[in-house]
């Protein structure tokens, strides 16, 4: 890759479309919601008396840090701030540990008055403070999201999901309200009683968030800061498209401005907070498992084979023969293994994700292409009837919250009005939504009665 200055304002050049949500959600409203630390404070140490010889005075007192890290706090310098590491920290080698998370509702600050006159008094001026504020549901929602409710991915990355991000929510509104929509969207998922206002609110929160972000971007990629900031927020937006029905196109279009992302952040060499984003590095840490995991019904893989067969005469287009013959290499590996089966299921996000040209992409996920539309069906009920495998992790990592078989709603919008023409192609694909909804094939399981249609 180029290198360039991180000091360098970097344009993310992201593929069209992106940014783009449902016209029902920008119909939603909700109070604007931010979080932060405390304000500035007063200075530490006042100087010395004027009065005082040049060569008697004390030394001039530090510039407090209020939200740098103990270490610097207990050397008495100033914090530079920059995380995971600050520069005193790294320099010495030192274990580099930040102060909680403080939540500012509008606490009022005070700043010394000015020199009294004849029409003023010496009264303190009260300054209130005008950084975020919250209202009562998104202080929960935030702690529900640092609780539980952050993503699972990438793995071993708990900590900065629980520490690091949301430190720096405060400074950017998109990520903040990314954390709102995700933690709203889950909550709405276990409590179908209060389901409809939290709805709204996740909604809201995402058209917030996806506004604010793509502001962001237009303005450059400047700091190493605001650019874990974009990735962390395209991660959430990813997780939320898992619960809205025609998801499917969003949640390949932000798989995709998340690696637009992480190239600019290594083109200006900025450290990334997640470090196993990218790369192989996961599947390294879970090899070992899923070496271990078992095979997929063999129901249920045949099934799948039968049916890519029958579309392979449709395929016409480049982008359609290359993502048709991605999904006939993973429906064949996982005949003899589930390891290898999810290797080559790797291989179609990345197709979608990066490899793919823009053009090709803006193709495969148009409404207008038919093929591309039963192709993407496809690619939905082969995951979910590999959720076994997919879901295999290294012990003690922690798992998602997300029900199973939640990403079949996406299969409302690609069943929807399926051409009379095409019906028979769909058989398998509707077939498996039922199943799924019957809570079946994503563990595994194909109903007894059933299997007897597809063998």
């Amino acid at each position: 890759m180029a290198s360039a200055s991180a000091n360098t304002t970097s344009k993310i050049l992201l593929p069209t479309g992106i940014w783009e949500t449902s016209a029902k959600a920008s119909r939603v409203a909700t109070d604007d919601a931010t979080i932060g630390d405390d304000g500035a404070g007063d200075p530490s140490v006042k100087a010395e008396s004027a009065a005082l010889p040049a060569n008697k005075r004390g030394r001039k007192g530090h510039a407090k840090s209020r939200r740098g890290c103990f270490n610097c706090k207990r050397a008495r310098i100033k914090c530079k701030e920059n995380r995971p590491s600050c520069d005193y920290c790294a320099h010495r080698n030192l274990i580099c540990k930040w102060p909680g998370i403080h939540v500012q509702l509008g606490t009022p600050t005070f700043t010394p008055a000015p020199p009294p006159s004849p029409r003023s008094s010496s009264i303190p001026k009260v300054v209130f403070f005008e950084g975020p504020k919250i209202n009562t549901q998104d202080f929960k929602l935030f702690h529900h999201f640092i609780e539980s409710a952050y993503p699972h991915q990438p793995i071993q990355s708990d900590s900065v999901w629980k520490h690091e991000i949301p430190s720096i929510s405060s400074n950017h509104d998109y990520l903040l309200h990314g954390m709102l929509a995700l933690a709203a969207f889950d909550l709405a998922e276990h409590y179908p009683d209060s389901s409809k206002q939290l709805y709204y609110s996740a909604i809201s929160h995402r058209v917030q968030a996806i506004k604010s972000l793509k502001a962001a971007i237009s303005s450059g990629l400047n700091t190493f800061e605001q650019g874990n900031a974009m990735l962390a927020t395209c991660s959430t937006l990813i997780f939320q498209s898992a619960f809205i029905d025609d998801g499917l196109t969003e949640f390949m279009a932000f798989l995709r401005g998340t690696v637009a992302v992480g190239i600019q952040m290594g083109m200006s060499r900025m450290h990334i907070l997640f470090e196993n984003l990218f790369g192989d590095k996961d599947v390294e840490i879970k090899d070992s498992a899923m070496k271990l995991a078992a095979l997929v019904n063999p129901v249920l893989v045949g099934a799948a084979l039968r049916s890519l067969e029958k579309i392979r005469p449709l395929c016409k287009s480049g982008v359609e023969i290359e993502v048709y013959g991605l999904l006939l290499s993973t429906a064949r590996s996982l005949v003899t293994s589930s390891r290898d089966g999810y290797m080559e299921l790797r291989k179609v996000y990345a197709a979608f994700s990066y490899t793919m040209q823009q053009t090709n992409f803006q193709e495969f996920i148009s409404p207008a292409n038919k093929v591309c539309q039963l192709l993407q069906a496809h690619f939905l009920a082969l995951q979910l009837t590999m959720t076994p495998v997919a879901k295999t992790e290294p012990e003690g990592h922690r798992k998602g919250t997300t029900k199973d078989g939640v990403t079949a709603r996406w299969f409302a919008s690609l069943h929807r009005d399926i051409p009379e023409e095409l019906k028979e192609y769909y058989e398998w694909t509707l077939w498996v939504e039922y199943e799924v909804k019957q809570n079946r094939v994503f563990n595994g399981v194909v109903k007894t009665e059933m299997e007897e249609v597809f063998q």
